[in-house]
């Protein structure tokens, strides 16, 4: 696992703006990196292409008209599927019934449900249910609950800022550290920036840092780090894997290195409360 926040510190300013670009400019990154996965996959139809072991259940629509979709090794997409390419989706992945994922890049180890819209999704992540993720970037080990809704228009349809930034794009939905979890029915804002190992609950309207327990606008818990840990092994040993010393200390590193963002923000230590 990373042993740093995938938000970088510079002169006090974070960076953000590599993961805007990234969200920004997915469809044409797509398109440059499907010719050198596609090496060594069949092409069961035009422009699909897929690896060994991979299991297709009736009933899935292939839209190739914008670009090519494959699909990594022992994935299985479940029944009444629609998948548009540009559209990469990685090894040992679940695509579940009625999901809708477009132009997308989707690690391995995911397991996926509902709408995704020109997202990033990174390895071990789960979005399993119904909701809506659109123009958004979602690190490893993230677990998106059922109904979890993230925005990517404003109702003006003005251009979207990033941590005070114009984006310069009236669609941008959320960026969301590693090890990141939201309960069900949450809504997320366009624009927010989600630090590693947070929880969120109910309509987020606001930045999270890291470490936090979200539950209302200006209302934050700092999620203790050996909960986050305990929290991160039971993660690991459903997938078969083993939390290390090595995981325990970039935990620990991690924690350390965003204390002044919890501070900013205000959040409260103690035992959290949603009264």
């Amino acid at each position: 696992m990373k042993n740093k926040s995938i938000f970088k510190k510079e002169n006090n300013n974070k960076d953000y703006d590599k993961f805007v670009k990234l969200i920004l400019s997915n469809k044409k990154d797509l398109k440059e990196k499907l010719p050198e996965l596609i090496k060594g996959k069949k092409e069961i139809q035009k422009g699909v292409y897929v690896g060994s072991g991979v299991l297709l259940e009736p009933n899935i629509f292939f839209d190739t008209g914008e670009g090519e979709i494959v699909l990594g090794e022992n994935t299985k997409v479940k029944a009444n599927t629609i998948l548009r390419g540009p559209l990469i989706i990685g090894k040992n992945c679940v695509i579940n019934s009625f999901a809708e994922i477009s132009h997308s890049q989707i690690g391995d180890v995911c397991k996926i449900g509902g709408e995704v819209e020109e997202s990033i999704i990174q390895s071990y992540s789960n979005k399993q249910h119904y909701g809506f993720l659109g123009h958004s970037y979602i690190g490893s080990w993230v677990n998106i609950g059922g109904g979890t809704n993230v925005s990517n228009l404003k109702n003006t349809y003005s251009n979207i800022k990033v941590n005070g930034v114009d984006t310069s794009s009236v669609f941008m939905g959320c960026i969301m550290g590693d090890y990141c979890k939201t309960a069900i029915n949450t809504s997320i804002f366009c624009g927010k920036v989600i630090g590693e190992s947070s929880h969120l609950y109910g309509i987020v309207s606001q930045d999270v840092p890291a470490f936090v327990s979200y539950v209302g606008p200006g209302k934050m818990y700092e999620l203790p780090l050996e909960i986050a840990e305990r929290i991160q092994k039971t993660m690991m040993k459903r997938r078969g894997l083993e939390f290390t010393a090595k995981d325990s200390e970039n935990f620990k590193k991690l924690f350390k290195e965003t204390i002044s963002d919890r501070k900013k923000a205000k959040a409260k230590k103690g035992k959290l409360s949603f009264n």
